[in-house]
């Protein structure tokens, strides 16, 4: 008998990221123990043009009436260095659902990863994930035009060192036989195989080095129905979100069919979805989705090896996979 996708089907993530901290510095100083500032969010507020899509004539050359506040953030001017702060926990019990109400594919699920754990697939997925720590992809617009970036990784008594330009955003080669970057891959792939009660500790300090009193770019606030933009802080420290790092850890899915055409990884997504272009990469089981992949591995088919490194990724990102109850 077929085993249908249950519908109650949850996982944990297994890259619990936290929110990163944004601080000032000066470059010279980023291995000593001096101490970094909190960068502060500050209010601005600028007349500016009528400039949306069908404005009049008569009002394109009136400054807009609505006052335009929003928030900004930027180096002192005496700080020529931006430093991004952020651990990351790697769980284990990989494969093992949250919530599950079909024992059967519970039973299935666990049996699939069990073996994919002993295959070379779990290592590549660490190796992925410690390449996006390695590159900064996690610093998203502040990487941008950056002189120099310093990326320091403590992992226990561990400590490495990157130059996030040593690596690419587009593909997984370049600088591959780093030695720092390849004994990084192994610890979070131990965290990986780990069971219920073991977990990795990652601790990332980025330093980039922008010029003084450079702009630096928080995550932005979902701000439904306001006028003006709202930067993210935590206890007045401007911050990037959780969720925000987590996606750019998980950007390593180069296995969609466009990736050819694409030229660039995507974040592992059940339907590869890629908000910022409006488009989704696998909307469907000939594009290869994670509902379509994940129902055929349980029920026995061979996945291609890339297959099972997406379906595993997808659960290492976790969330609610059920079918509708209809």
């Amino acid at each position: 008998m077929t085993i249908e996708l249950p519908s109650m089907l949850a996982f944990e993530r297994k890259l619990e990221t936290s929110d990163a901290l944004m601080f000032s510095g000066e470059w010279e100083n980023i291995t000593s123990a001096e101490k970094w500032q909190d960068i502060s969010i500050t209010k601005r507020w600028n007349r500016s043009t009528q400039s949306a899509f069908g404005t009049v004539d008569d009002k394109k050359v009136q400054p807009n009436p609505v006052s335009q506040g929003a928030e900004d953030a930027n180096l002192p001017l005496n700080h020529d260095t931006l430093k991004v702060s952020f651990s990351m926990r790697v769980v284990g019990n990989l494969g093992v659902p949250f919530g599950c109400n079909s024992p059967r594919f519970s039973d299935a699920i666990k049996s699939k990863t069990a073996g994919f754990k002993q295959s070379e697939g779990i290592n590549t997925l660490a190796y992925r994930y410690a390449y996006n720590i390695a590159n900064g992809r996690f610093l998203w617009r502040n990487r941008v035009g950056a002189e120099e970036i310093t990326i320091i990784v403590k992992v226990g008594s561990s400590s490495f060192k990157f130059n996030a330009y040593d690596f690419s955003l587009n593909e997984f080669e370049k600088s591959s036989n780093n030695a720092d970057l390849q004994k990084l891959a192994a610890i979070i792939a131990e965290g990986l195989k780990g069971d219920q009660q073991s977990f990795v500790l990652v601790e990332v300090d980025s330093f980039v080095k922008l010029g003084h009193q450079q702009h630096v770019f928080p995550s932005q606030e979902m701000n439904m129905g306001e006028k003006g933009k709202v930067l993210f802080k935590l206890e007045g420290c401007a911050a990037i979100h959780n969720v925000k790092i987590g996606n750019a850890i998980r950007t390593i899915d180069t296995w969609y069919n466009r990736y050819e055409e694409q030229g660039q990884p995507v974040a592992i997504e059940p339907f590869g979805a890629v908000t910022q272009i409006g488009d989704a990469f696998r909307k469907n089981k000939k594009e290869g989705d994670l509902y379509s992949l994940l129902v055929d591995w349980v029920n026995g088919s061979e996945l291609l090896p890339e297959q099972q490194m997406y379906v595993t990724a997808n659960l290492i990102r976790g969330g609610v996979f059920s079918k509708s109850a209809k």
